[in-house]
């Protein structure tokens, strides 16, 4: 008899945050985009933002943007019952196409995301950041890992195929 698993499971859309106490599997596709995953180990309470470019002025949606993004998926975390001090952080994504290579927004993304964390004093545990190939994420808010899946194009059905995580 198969048994079934109590984790369930969220894909995080471009410019979006997810946070949550129960267990999650957690994914989402990257190109030059940054995906921040907290966790902090001791209370279980984790969360993943996916934002499109590094900085925010004015009234605009503040989960396109890292400055803004980052600070509202710690808040979020904070007022669940996540303490600061115990909160780990991975960096994945910022990759360079030659399709934008002029703006940079890619290395921009990545340098708002170390910026921003380090503020706040959060430990950065794996940072795979940079380079050309496009990045699918596998986080697991249970324990804090994550898998990262590098390839050279991101396929439409990445994006817009089922999202149940039979695409492995």
């Amino acid at each position: 008899m198969e048994q079934k698993s109590k984790e369930k499971h969220h894909f995080v859309e471009p410019g979006s945050i997810f946070t949550c106490w129960k267990p999650y599997s957690l994914a989402t596709v990257l190109g030059s985009c940054v995906a921040v995953c907290l966790c902090d180990p001791i209370t279980k309470i984790a969360g993943m933002n996916h934002y499109i470019l590094p900085t925010r002025k004015g009234n605009q949606n503040l989960a396109h943007f890292g400055n803004s993004s980052i600070e509202h998926l710690l808040r979020m975390m904070c007022n669940m019952g996540a303490r600061k001090d115990n909160i780990q952080a991975h960096i994945i994504g910022g990759a360079s196409s030659e399709e934008h290579s002029s703006c940079k927004i890619g290395k921009k993304n990545i340098e708002i995301a170390k910026k921003t964390l380090d503020k706040y004093k959060i430990p950065v545990v794996n940072n795979d950041t940079g380079g050309s190939f496009g990045r699918k994420v596998l986080f697991n808010t249970t324990n804090g890992e994550i898998i990262v899946y590098k390839s050279k194009t991101i396929r439409e059905r990445d994006w817009y195929d089922d999202k149940s995580f039979n695409n492995r």
